[in-house]
Protein backbone atom coordinates (compact mmCIF):
# COMPACT_ATOMS: atom_id res chain seq x y z
CA UNK A 1 0.00 0.00 0.00
CA UNK A 2 1.11 3.53 -0.52
CA UNK A 3 0.95 7.00 1.25
CA UNK A 4 -1.88 9.67 0.08
CA UNK A 5 -2.41 13.04 0.47
CA UNK A 6 -6.26 13.80 -0.24
CA UNK A 7 -7.15 17.32 -1.14
CA UNK A 8 -8.25 19.75 1.57
CA UNK A 9 -10.99 21.11 -0.53
CA UNK A 10 -12.76 17.90 -0.85
CA UNK A 11 -12.05 16.46 2.70
CA UNK A 12 -13.62 20.07 4.14
CA UNK A 13 -16.47 19.46 1.65
CA UNK A 14 -17.55 16.06 3.12
CA UNK A 15 -16.54 17.11 6.61
CA UNK A 16 -19.78 18.89 5.97
CA UNK A 17 -22.04 15.95 5.76
CA UNK A 18 -20.33 13.31 7.92
CA UNK A 19 -18.33 14.72 11.19
CA UNK A 20 -16.71 11.45 11.27
CA UNK A 21 -15.10 12.20 8.57
CA UNK A 22 -11.09 13.22 9.77
CA UNK A 23 -9.38 16.66 9.23
CA UNK A 24 -6.27 16.46 7.28
CA UNK A 25 -4.34 19.56 8.26
CA UNK A 26 -2.96 20.34 11.37
CA UNK A 27 -0.99 23.78 10.92
CA UNK A 28 2.21 22.97 8.67
CA UNK A 29 1.66 19.59 9.08
CA UNK A 30 -1.16 17.16 6.47
CA UNK A 31 -2.61 13.97 7.81
CA UNK A 32 -1.88 11.05 5.34
CA UNK A 33 -3.83 8.18 4.44
CA UNK A 34 -3.03 4.90 3.39
CA UNK A 35 -4.77 2.64 0.10
CA UNK A 36 -6.20 2.06 -1.82
CA UNK A 37 -7.79 -0.26 1.10
CA UNK A 38 -11.03 -1.20 -0.74
CA UNK A 39 -12.74 -0.84 -3.93
CA UNK A 40 -16.22 -0.69 -4.26
CA UNK A 41 -17.58 -0.63 -7.53
CA UNK A 42 -15.90 2.70 -8.78
CA UNK A 43 -15.01 4.10 -5.58
CA UNK A 44 -11.68 3.56 -4.12
CA UNK A 45 -11.17 4.30 0.15
CA UNK A 46 -8.54 5.74 1.97
CA UNK A 47 -7.97 5.16 5.75
CA UNK A 48 -6.74 7.84 7.63
CA UNK A 49 -3.57 7.00 9.94
CA UNK A 50 -3.40 9.23 13.24
CA UNK A 51 -0.39 8.59 15.89
CA UNK A 52 0.09 6.46 18.37
CA UNK A 53 -1.42 8.01 21.67
CA UNK A 54 -1.61 6.58 25.23
CA UNK A 55 -5.17 5.17 25.38
CA UNK A 56 -4.26 2.62 21.90
CA UNK A 57 -1.66 0.71 24.11
CA UNK A 58 -4.78 -0.72 25.51
CA UNK A 59 -7.17 -0.73 22.66
CA UNK A 60 -7.51 -4.39 20.83
CA UNK A 61 -7.75 -4.70 16.89
CA UNK A 62 -11.23 -4.79 16.07
CA UNK A 63 -12.82 -4.80 12.67
CA UNK A 64 -12.53 -1.28 12.60
CA UNK A 65 -9.05 -0.05 14.07
CA UNK A 66 -5.96 -1.84 14.17
CA UNK A 67 -2.82 -0.86 15.65
CA UNK A 68 0.92 -0.77 13.69
CA UNK A 69 2.66 -2.47 16.35
CA UNK A 70 6.40 -3.56 15.71
CA UNK A 71 6.07 -7.04 16.77
CA UNK A 72 9.73 -7.56 17.72
CA UNK A 73 10.40 -4.46 19.86
CA UNK A 74 6.21 -3.95 20.92
CA UNK A 75 6.60 -0.21 19.67
CA UNK A 76 2.91 0.87 18.55
CA UNK A 77 3.91 3.35 15.76
CA UNK A 78 0.42 4.62 14.53
CA UNK A 79 -2.98 3.69 14.54
CA UNK A 80 -5.71 3.34 11.56
CA UNK A 81 -9.24 4.04 11.82
CA UNK A 82 -10.75 1.58 9.31
CA UNK A 83 -14.32 3.24 10.61
CA UNK A 84 -13.19 6.66 9.18
CA UNK A 85 -12.16 5.69 6.06
CA UNK A 86 -13.56 7.67 3.27
CA UNK A 87 -13.89 7.06 -1.02
CA UNK A 88 -11.96 9.53 -2.97
CA UNK A 89 -12.15 10.52 -6.21
CA UNK A 90 -9.16 9.88 -8.57
CA UNK A 91 -8.19 13.93 -9.05
CA UNK A 92 -8.67 14.38 -5.34
CA UNK A 93 -5.86 12.22 -4.46
CA UNK A 94 -1.71 12.66 -4.95
CA UNK A 95 0.47 9.64 -4.16
CA UNK A 96 3.12 10.84 -1.80
CA UNK A 97 6.56 10.94 -3.03
CA UNK A 98 8.96 11.16 -0.43
CA UNK A 99 11.44 13.24 -2.23
CA UNK A 100 8.26 15.66 -2.57
CA UNK A 101 7.56 15.67 1.22
CA UNK A 102 8.22 19.51 1.65
CA UNK A 103 5.22 19.78 -0.49
CA UNK A 104 2.85 18.85 2.49
CA UNK A 105 4.87 19.09 5.49
CA UNK A 106 7.13 21.64 6.66
CA UNK A 107 10.55 20.60 8.58
CA UNK A 108 12.73 21.98 11.48
CA UNK A 109 15.76 20.61 9.93
CA UNK A 110 17.58 17.79 7.69
CA UNK A 111 17.68 15.78 10.67
CA UNK A 112 13.58 16.26 11.58
CA UNK A 113 12.79 15.39 7.64
CA UNK A 114 15.11 12.18 7.31
CA UNK A 115 13.85 10.92 10.42
CA UNK A 116 10.09 11.04 9.45
CA UNK A 117 10.77 9.73 6.40
CA UNK A 118 12.06 6.71 8.34
CA UNK A 119 9.19 6.86 10.38
CA UNK A 120 6.69 6.72 7.21
CA UNK A 121 8.85 4.00 5.98
CA UNK A 122 8.91 1.82 9.26
CA UNK A 123 4.76 2.05 9.15
CA UNK A 124 4.38 1.22 5.42
CA UNK A 125 6.49 -2.01 6.05
CA UNK A 126 3.95 -2.67 8.81
CA UNK A 127 0.56 -1.95 7.02
CA UNK A 128 2.13 -3.84 3.81
CA UNK A 129 2.58 -6.91 6.30
CA UNK A 130 -0.92 -6.75 6.85
CA UNK A 131 -2.26 -5.62 4.24
CA UNK A 132 -4.64 -8.35 3.28
CA UNK A 133 -5.74 -8.37 6.87
CA UNK A 134 -6.61 -4.49 6.80
CA UNK A 135 -8.44 -4.97 3.01
CA UNK A 136 -10.57 -8.63 4.94
CA UNK A 137 -11.07 -6.13 7.64
CA UNK A 138 -12.80 -3.08 5.58
CA UNK A 139 -14.57 -5.28 3.25
CA UNK A 140 -16.72 -6.65 6.35
CA UNK A 141 -16.77 -3.32 7.91
CA UNK A 142 -18.28 -1.99 4.60
CA UNK A 143 -20.92 -4.58 4.09
CA UNK A 144 -21.70 -4.79 7.88
CA UNK A 145 -22.52 -1.33 8.35
CA UNK A 146 -24.25 -0.84 4.78
CA UNK A 147 -26.70 -3.93 5.46
CA UNK A 148 -27.39 -2.63 9.04
CA UNK A 149 -26.90 0.84 9.03
CA UNK A 150 -28.43 1.68 12.54
CA UNK A 151 -26.53 -0.45 14.25
CA UNK A 152 -23.74 0.27 16.93
CA UNK A 153 -20.79 -0.42 14.65
CA UNK A 154 -22.71 1.74 12.08
CA UNK A 155 -22.95 4.77 14.53
CA UNK A 156 -18.89 4.53 14.56
CA UNK A 157 -18.21 4.88 11.14
CA UNK A 158 -18.71 7.02 7.99
CA UNK A 159 -21.46 6.70 6.32
CA UNK A 160 -20.05 4.86 4.00
CA UNK A 161 -23.09 4.69 1.55
CA UNK A 162 -24.12 9.19 2.28
CA UNK A 163 -20.28 9.69 1.27
CA UNK A 164 -20.24 7.50 -1.82
CA UNK A 165 -22.58 10.10 -3.39
CA UNK A 166 -21.34 12.97 -2.37
CA UNK A 167 -18.07 11.91 -3.90
CA UNK A 168 -19.96 10.66 -6.91
CA UNK A 169 -21.49 14.39 -7.27
CA UNK A 170 -18.26 16.14 -6.21
CA UNK A 171 -16.72 18.52 -8.61
CA UNK A 172 -13.69 21.01 -6.88
CA UNK A 173 -14.92 23.72 -8.52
Amino acid sequence: MNWYVVDKKYINYLTQFDSRVGYVEYGDRLKLHVGILLTIGTFHYYVPISSAKPKHQKMSNSLDFHKLLDESSGYLYAVLNINNMIPVPDNCITQLKYNQIENYRSFKNEKEKTDYIYLLQKEKALIDKVQDILQGKALKLYQKCTAKPDSSLASRCCNFKMLEGKCASYSDT
